[in-house]
């Protein structure tokens, strides 16, 4: 469900109930929640949390709070507590609140162990644009923005300025690329089957909100030219090179896209692509 508050007025809400937890507000609304002109700019609220104990605890007081599980969700929330998480790489539970807001907890594995701390899950992102968030233990904002992109520290400074005292008229908005770790994977075509076809998603949620992308434009199409060479050409398995195609595919697209400014035929084909939830991977697994 879109958002219909704005971020700087829902994050205080989530947070507050959520104080002196191990977990972290980052995403889209910790985005929204920092930039200006983007308050509107995220879907739901977003939550990691640093071990399946603490999104429990979150999850509890979220409901004592007014919060609700989402029906699907009862059905996971159910088997987590007779069976545990089971070491999947990214648990998940929705719920819903008031006035439109909706919060995602989540907890995720990287390199097969839990991210225990704001750094990490802001390193696990995609997009620079991320490189920021809410610590709910100790209620302190952080920003890595100019620790993770040196070579911005200047245009960065000048938009925190403008945040502090908001311009009146032109937005100061920077562009930057993909999160280091993830942009040396994709420009050397180190792509899964999953966060290809995710990422195309992705990257059009952050460019209708109005986020610069121009940067993270080169660095994904860089990297679905790589990986489709890679996958074409695995003759052996047809599924991994019908991946190989749909990734050449999107390469094409986002060419066309971008010369042209019209995003709508591969908005339209990213959303045929459909994907499992934690429902739909508890029943897979009990086949």
């Amino acid at each position: 469900m879109p958002a219909t508050k704005s971020a700087t007025a829902t994050v205080p809400i989530v947070t507050g109930m959520l104080t002196g937890l191990p977990v972290f507000l980052a995403g889209s609304s910790a985005s929204a929640a920092r930039t200006p002109g983007f308050e509107l700019a995220y879907d739901d609220i977003d939550v990691f949390c640093s071990s399946p104990q603490s999104l429990i605890s979150a999850a509890e007081r979220l409901r004592s709070g007014g919060f609700e599980i989402t029906d699907r969700y009862k059905r996971v929330y159910h088997r987590w507590m007779k069976h545990g998480f089971k070491g999947w790489h990214t648990n998940s539970l929705k719920l819903e609140g008031h006035g439109g807001v909706d919060v995602n907890l989540v907890y995720k594995l990287v390199d097969k162990h839990p991210t225990t701390s704001l750094a990490q899950v802001i390193e696990s992102f995609d997009f620079g644009l991320l490189a920021h968030g809410f610590d709910c233990e100790t209620q302190v904002w952080r920003d890595m923005r100019e620790y993770l992109f040196p070579q911005h520290e200047a245009e960065l400074a000048q938009a925190a300025k403008a945040f502090t005292v908001p311009p009146s008229g032109n937005l100061i908005q920077v562009a930057l690329p993909m999160m280091p770790i993830r942009r040396d994977d994709w420009r050397n075509g180190f792509i899964s089957q999953y966060q290809g076809l995710r990422e195309i998603g992705r990257f059009l949620r952050y460019n209708d909100y109005g986020y610069d992308m121009s940067l993270v434009y080169d660095d994904l199409l860089t990297g679905y030219k790589a990986a489709s060479l890679f996958y074409s050409a695995r003759t052996d398995k047809p599924e991994l090179e019908m991946i190989g195609k749909i990734f050449e595919s999107i390469a094409m697209s986002l060419e066309d896209s971008q010369l042209s400014g019209d995003w709508d035929k591969l908005r339209e084909a990213s959303e045929q692509i459909i994907f499992l939830d934690d429902l739909d991977a508890i029943m897979e697994a009990l086949e």
